[in-house]
This record gives C-alpha cells, structure tokens and sequence, in this order.
C-alpha cells in the first residue's frame, strides 16, 4: 500500500462542516484524520459484505453475467394481417356466405383493432363460420332447393297444357 498523499476535495454542507470543525477541537485530530478513520472504520466491512452478496449472486464469479431466462410473450411469432391476404374461396363457399364481402369485412375488422394471429387462414375460417355470419346476414349465400338438387324448375316451360 502507498504511503503517498494524495489530493482529495469533498464537499459537506454547512451543518456537517461546523459539526466537523466542533469534533475536531474537542478530540484534538484534524480533518484529514477523522475522515480517514470514518472511511477505515466502515468501507472494508462494507466491502466485504458486497464482495459476499455478489459471490453467491454470480455463482462465484463477480465478472460474470447471470443467466436470465428468455421471456416469452404472448405476441410472439403472431403478426399483423398481411397486405396480400387472399384466403382460398372454399372457406367463405364452405361456410355458406359471399366471399368478396367476407374478405373486405374480415381485413376492416383486421385492420381497424390492429389485430396479431399466428395463422390468419384459420382466424377467416372461424370467423366465416361465426361472427361474420351473425354481423352481416346480407352475406349468407341463397341455398338451393335441397329437393330440386341444385335445379331450377321456374324457368322450364310446361310441355303439357
């Protein structure tokens, strides 16, 4: 250890340097001294204390980053509707409704609440089957005639008077 001095400024405020002044008559040491004593008398201990937590905190070794786990969020993977979104028709077909309006319903809905899926294919075909049946009745394709297969009678004139 140097025995070299070496020039050190602190600034005190008023009442710790009248309280300081008052010590040093009374104890007969000089500022220098009492401050080295007070630094002596507590930071090695302190120190040690330190130099212990962090040992057992860094698995012995103070230089070392811990290992913090990967937060996984619940965003992660999904994304917003792409702007080239083009669903297969079968989904709105199979569901019983237009597809057009479907599409242009579902990407405003998308679009306008900022929301993020994984796998938008699958989030049409649920809301296909759900919601955009109930919100927008206007879109339920006409089924056919379950009795007529799909055939359209009006239009045959009747060969028989």
């Amino acid at each position: 250890m140097s025995t070299e001095k070496q020039d050190l400024r602190v600034k005190i405020n008023n009442e710790t340097h009248k309280l300081l002044d008052a010590y040093c008559e009374q104890s007969g040491t000089t500022k220098g001294q009492v401050l080295t004593d007070l630094i002596w008398g507590s930071i090695p201990s302190r120190l040690a204390c330190a130099q212990h937590i962090l040992t057992n905190m860094y698995n012995n070794n103070i230089y070392s980053t811990p290992d913090i786990p990967e937060v996984k969020t619940k965003t992660r993977g999904k994304h917003l509707l792409p702007a080239d979104f083009c669903p297969s028709r079968s989904i709105a077909e199979d569901a019983g409704i237009d597809y057009d309006g479907a599409l242009e319903a579902f990407t405003d809905w998308a679009k306008a609440s900022g929301k993020r899926y994984l796998d938008w294919d699958a989030c049409f075909r649920g809301a296909c089957k759900t919601w955009l049946k109930e919100r927008f009745p206007h879109l339920r394709v006409k089924s056919p005639k379950s009795t007529t297969h799909g055939l359209n009678f009006d239009d045959i004139e009747t060969i028989h008077p």
